[in-house]
């Protein structure tokens, strides 16, 4: 795969289009979910996500490194907070919440609990991932981001800091503090979450100054 996916930078950036759109369709699903992660609104994120490609072919010619996958999230974000500040400027676009198909994912992030279907637990199911949701989209945009590429699009540390430009301890520091936030506002809903005495030890996380 990554001999390929090598292959297909190389013959995209010398401007075959064909190649390009394999890389378009190996990263799509990727690019199309930080969106929706980020901007909440699945019309947005589907256009983010063309926005996001058709900068990536403008531009594949400057592309440096060993990897599509962090560049193309880059531009992918990048794309996002322009949307987000466009909205702050012309508050009259609601962010919409969307409902996210019960077959995703989040199996590997360390903040979910086993939703393992079982009978008992299907009504709940629903629930839990709208109230996950929920709790997602509240979360600062840096926040959200950093937890977004790391424990959902599963990139590393380094991946992450080199897409924004911000040192590892940052990246630590932005994902501890997105964790922390995001089960203490999932601990208001410890029916559906099942979270024991050993969550409720602690106080809600501090928003201290990072290490820029």
């Amino acid at each position: 795969m990554v001999i390929e996916e090598a292959k297909l930078i190389e013959r995209a950036i010398k401007g075959n289009l064909d190649a390009f759109n394999r890389l378009v369709l190996m990263y799509q699903s990727i690019v199309f979910n930080t969106a929706l992660r980020i901007l909440y609104d699945v019309d947005l994120a589907d256009d983010l996500t063309q926005t996001a490609f058709i900068s990536a072919w403008q531009h594949i010619g400057s592309f440096k490194g060993d990897s599509f996958k962090p560049w193309i999230v880059r531009i992918t974000i990048n794309a996002c907070y322009d949307e987000l500040r466009r909205q702050r400027r012309h508050p009259n676009v609601p962010l919409e919440p969307v409902s996210i198909e019960k077959d995703e994912e989040y199996e590997d992030a360390p903040w979910m609990i086993d939703q393992s279907p079982q009978p008992s637990e299907v009504y709940q199911a629903g629930e839990r991932i709208a109230q996950l949701e929920a709790c997602l989209k509240k979360l600062p945009e840096d926040y959200r981001s950093v937890l977004v590429m790391i424990d959902v699009q599963e990139m590393n540390y380094q991946e992450v800091s080199d897409v924004l430009d911000k040192p590892l301890g940052t990246i630590k520091s932005r994902l501890f503090r997105a964790r922390i936030k995001l089960r203490d506002c999932l601990r208001n809903h410890s029916e559906l979450f099942g979270f024991g005495n050993r969550y409720n030890d602690r106080g809600p996380v501090q928003d201290d100054e990072e290490d820029e």
